[in-house]
């Protein structure tokens, strides 16, 4: 087995582990950056689709207030363009298309706009939230005890069925889960971190531009500037801590480090035997920190038709498998690449069906929107989170009830010489890459006062 040196050794190549790594060599410090995938990213990903077109497959959009990822990509020379935003949306609600522009459509108007006041009422209970202590909140305990679906299902909150069913499509897409599933003190997190739920669920704030090339070329990039540092196709099996160091063994690797950053998500960060073993706290937290499902799927056209209809290609289809799909069409127009998704129990349920089955219905979801153009994609890559080893599952894991007011005081505390970091532990922009970013900063701030 090889061995190295370093005054850092961190784990995992996605933004969090980079952030970090770039931030410590920038400070002179020697650094090891050991993934388990063959790729950089993580939770970003570039895939090429059988007729060539490559696709953002992970975390692909930029928003307001995502300062370090813009920064980072012009520190990289990444362009970024403006989301297509040209045309009519769609809401489909009881079998029939609606189009609209601006925020709120005029069918169901009365059940957005009830929406909206929910929105707000929760961002007022997270803007009562201490950022970096949630768990200390006021009522912390019943809020951590009570479900995100039990507050939506409160006619107080939500007074009809159609506010009902689009507030539980919404937090499946914002958790990749039920809201039955999140804690409500979990959920106002999320909120608490990006200025609240509004923020995150309207598109005109969060998913403003995309990088040229695709947002994972920034991970590629970052990780280039590391050179030799950056080892893929690594594994980490076991963190040893010994008083004086850490000793941190990969697969054909065992690096020796004063400080070691664990930089993956939460679920596979427990999957590594650390010795000694982890307290409690941080066991438990991380066997608990779980994330949802999600499914994307990219289909290719010669050209965004859709467009030619007067339509943005974003929909909302609140009582289909498929709750949502936007353009992903490159910068240059051609050819048309429209991203859709399945969360939460939709996930699961199309993850048990072939694979021709899952195609056959998701297609028809599509044409239910955009007419029987949408069954002939000239191409179609279906991305399943879920089914890739070192994610398990959706974009970030979900805070699940009592897990932030029994295990939440170890979310960012060192234990010995190993620190954390991931977007889950964020404190602002928590569950994006812009969260991500920040965290590996922090855990490197963290690193450099320490040493």
């Amino acid at each position: 087995m090889e061995s190295r040196d370093a005054d850092v050794c961190v784990i995992g190549a996605g933004f969090a582990g980079l952030a970090a790594a770039r931030q410590l060599a920038r400070f002179g410090r020697r650094v090891m950056v050991l993934e388990a995938r063959d790729r950089v990213g993580g939770r970003v990903w570039n895939r090429r689709m059988p007729g060539g077109t490559v696709v953002s497959a992970g975390g692909t959009w930029l928003g307001k207030g995502q300062d370090r990822m813009f920064a980072l990509c012009r520190e990289y020379g990444l362009p970024v363009y403006p989301q297509h935003e040209e045309g009519d949306r769609i809401v489909r609600l009881d079998g029939a298309n609606h189009r609209y522009r601006g925020t709120i459509p005029k069918v169901g108007a009365g059940a957005f706009a009830s929406l909206g006041v929910a929105f707000a009422r929760l961002d007022r209970m997270a803007r009562r939230l201490p950022a970096d202590s949630p768990w200390e909140a006021r009522g912390a305990r019943a809020m951590d005890a009570r479900t995100l679906g039990q507050w939506l299902s409160s006619p107080v909150n939500l007074p009809s069925a159609t506010a009902h069913r689009l507030a539980a499509v919404t937090m499946s897409l914002l958790f990749c889960a039920d809201p039955a599933e999140v804690s409500l003190l979990g959920s106002l997190v999320l909120a608490r971190g990006g200025g609240g739920f509004t923020y995150y669920v309207d598109s005109r704030r969060t998913e403003t531009h995309l990088v040229d090339g695709g947002v994972p070329e920034l991970a590629v990039r970052m990780a280039q500037g590391l050179g030799e540092a950056v080892r893929l196709s690594c594994p980490v099996m076991r963190i040893a801590q010994n008083g004086g160091a850490a000793q941190v063994t990969g697969e054909g690797l065992a690096v020796r480090a004063r400080r070691v950053i664990v930089a993956t998500p939460p679920a596979t960060a427990a999957r590594i035997v650390y010795d000694p073993p982890l307290p409690a706290v941080h066991s438990h937290l991380l066997q608990r920190l779980v994330p949802g499902a999600v499914i994307r799927v990219h289909t290719v056209h010669p050209e965004p038709f859709w467009r030619g209809r007067g339509l943005s290609g974003q929909t909302l289809a609140p009582q289909s498998p498929v709750a949502v799909t936007i353009d992903q069409t490159p910068r240059s127009g051609r050819p048309g690449v429209l991203s859709s998704y399945a969360f939460g129990p939709s996930a699961l349920h199309l993850g048990r069906l072939g694979a021709e089955r899952r195609r056959e219905l998701w297609l028809a979801a599509l044409a239910e929107r955009f007419g029987p153009q949408a069954l002939t994609p000239t191409d179609h890559l279906e991305t399943d989170w879920s089914a890739e080893p070192w994610s398990l599952g959706g974009m970030m894991a979900h805070f699940a009830p009592g897990v932030l007011t029994t295990y939440g005081s170890a979310l960012r505390r060192p234990v010995g010489r190993i620190h954390w970091a991931s977007t889950e532990s964020a404190t602002l922009m928590h569950g994006l890459m812009e969260g991500a970013v920040r965290s590996g900063e922090r855990a490197a701030h963290e690193v450099l006062l320490l040493d």
